[in-house]
């Protein structure tokens, strides 16, 4: 075969840098929603993807940076109230010091792509603390895929990348030299009006659900996350994910979560069990390697006032995230 046929890469998963735009909830956010307003929502990325604000000090005291999914992006929240950034202002106006708090939060994204960050792109930061927050998606790659090596078309952690010349592969490169941010921006003002299906190849499929080795897997990556952090001088903290999972759960929320029962043969109520266990997986980990872990699951009430699904905050529920993250840092900055 042609050599230079193909080409591989790592998939980093970050948003275009230096974005600028508004995102609209789309209708299948809205349909598995009750508290989610339709309306436009800055978004905007720095030159490092992170998303903004972002570098406020050119020499900071304290530089925090927020690692995770969709839950940590916080897309559909107000800019100033998404919580990697206002804990970072609640913690500059308690302690007085200058601090810089990124939000490298991407949807879909898991654990082994927030380690692929921390090693390409946070460890040169030289960051004082890498706050790392992680459950669904990892829970939904490993029980679609079953491992976190895989080839879904848009999780994988490699790409293959077809170099054959064609017409429309230089088109698009001429596209994304002179308009980078032309297809970002045209997603923007024609968000889909129909949900994605990134696991189509697996629809219908039922699941067996190993709980023991789903939670190795899954504290596998955080003691690695942990390690690299101590091996670069960056301090760890690990945080629980906050949810609706109830034991008598909302409508909306055995709405959202029927496909998993009706294709795959998962009940809600096996579902929350094994998501709780994620959670427990995360204090075990962060107790045995004697770090901090801000318990969100605990803390954060399931209700709609504060999480407009089954885990995507509002901006309540983000405000409240980004006091109780200050208020658990603190101690640890002080030490």
């Amino acid at each position: 075969p042609d050599a230079y046929s193909t080409n591989r890469y790592i998939r980093l998963k970050e948003h275009k840098p230096s974005f600028s735009g508004f995102l609209i909830p789309s209708e299948y956010n809205i349909r598995d929603a009750d508290s989610l307003i339709k309306k436009k929502y800055m978004f905007r990325t720095d030159e490092n993807s992170f998303i903004m604000p972002s570098r406020i000090y050119d020499k900071p005291d304290l530089t925090i940076v927020f690692l995770g999914g969709s839950t940590t992006e916080c897309k559909y929240v107000d800019e100033e109230n998404r919580f990697p950034y206002l804990a970072g202002r609640f913690i500059e106006k308690e302690t007085g010091l200058k601090v810089n708090s990124y939000n490298s939060g991407v949807a879909a994204s898991d654990s082994l792509h927030s380690i692929d960050i921390l090693l390409n792109k946070i460890i040169p930061m030289k960051p004082d603390i890498a706050v790392m927050a992680h459950n669904i998606n990892d829970l939904t790659i490993l029980l679609f895929e079953g491992t976190y090596w895989h080839e879904n078309p848009t999780r994988s952690p490699i790409v293959i990348l077809d170099l054959k010349p064609s017409l429309r592969g230089i088109l698009k490169q001429v596209k994304d030299l002179m308009f980078p941010n032309l297809y970002s921006a045209l997603y923007v003002a024609f968000h889909p009006k129909t949900e994605p299906d990134e696991f189509r190849h697996i629809r219908g499929r039922k699941i067996h659900i190993d709980k023991t080795y789903l939670t190795k897997e899954f504290g596998s990556n955080l003691q690695i996350f942990i390690d690299i952090c101590k091996a670069k001088n960056i301090t760890p903290v690990l945080m629980t994910q906050s949810n609706r999972f109830k034991n008598n759960p909302d409508p909306i929320i055995i709405g959202s979560m029927r496909k998993l029962k009706d294709e795959h043969g998962i009940a809600y109520e096996a579902y929350k069990e094994i998501y709780d266990l994620f959670n427990e997986a995360i204090r075990e980990v962060g107790a045995r390697n004697n770090i901090l872990v801000i318990d969100l699951d605990k803390e954060v009430p399931k209700e709609k006032a504060y999480m407009y699904d089954v885990v995507h905050f509002n901006d309540t529920g983000s405000r409240l995230a980004a006091e109780i993250i200050s208020r658990d840092l603190k101690p640890l900055i002080k030490r």
